[in-house]
């Protein structure tokens, strides 16, 4: 019971993405897919449950591309890798989906990836490459076409973070955040909304940030999308 009310509770806080834009456009054959598999499946204990992992990569040759593409690899392609293990060997399994989301800007394409396990916990990472120039694209190059100072962004971001983080926990008892130590939380938030964390412009032209915010149940934190300022 109890790890159905923290599954509960965070899949109440993770944020809904969308389902993917159109992969080719405007660069033709830009991705592929290093997993792509379906299907339902029923462990050896019963367990039945629907599985999708879709796991990207490059079609480029650049060193970036490459670097990119084998870090995918090692993050989401391995998790893949150790659900089909599970299956193969009767096991429960403890990631079923994996997605993928492009946002296209010119040359520009910046890679949304996200991935669910057991306990509501869903991991988020984002990948920028420009076709155009065969390089990555980070967070200081698009606070520099933006025109915007990292001391602006962060003090945005952690304003919408601090926000976020207020809101989550606004109807929580004075006891219980005592307990918890609220005050604590809202400080590491705070320290981890910083220039490491990934950001990308989505395809509604809008920069978003992966943050971690604390969390009073489950894990210790859980990934969510802050939107520190609008683009353009």
């Amino acid at each position: 019971m109890k790890r159905i009310l923290f599954a509960a509770l965070a899949a109440a806080l993770l944020t809904v993405i969308s389902a993917p834009a159109a992969a080719d456009a405007p660069q033709p054959n830009a991705i592929s897919e290093l997993y792509s598999t379906e299907g339902v499946y029923t462990d050896s204990v019963g367990n039945t449950e629907s599985y999708a992992y879709h796991v990207p990569q490059l079609n480029a040759d650049s060193a970036a591309a490459k670097e990119i593409n084998t870090e995918i690899g090692e993050r989401f392609g391995a998790a893949v890798e150790g659900q089909l293990s599970n299956m193969k060997e009767g096991y429960s399994l403890w990631s079923w989906h994996v997605e993928w989301h492009p946002y296209w800007h010119g040359n520009q394409l910046f890679l949304l990836i996200t991935a669910d396990s057991d306990g509501g916990f869903t991991d988020y990472a984002v990948y920028g490459y420009d076709y155009a120039d065969e390089k990555r694209v980070r967070n200081q190059d698009i606070l520099a076409s933006l025109n915007v100072s990292e001391e602006e962004y962060l003090s945005n971001l952690r304003e919408k973070v601090q926000l976020m983080f207020e809101d989550m926990y606004r109807d929580v008892p004075e006891n219980i955040r005592e307990q918890a130590g609220m005050e604590e939380m809202l400080q590491k938030t705070l320290a981890w909304a910083d220039m490491e964390q990934p950001m990308f412009i989505n395809g509604a032209g809008t920069v978003e940030t992966i943050v971690k915010i604390a969390s009073i149940a489950g894990a210790d934190w859980y990934y969510h999308l802050v939107t520190p300022f609008a683009y353009g």
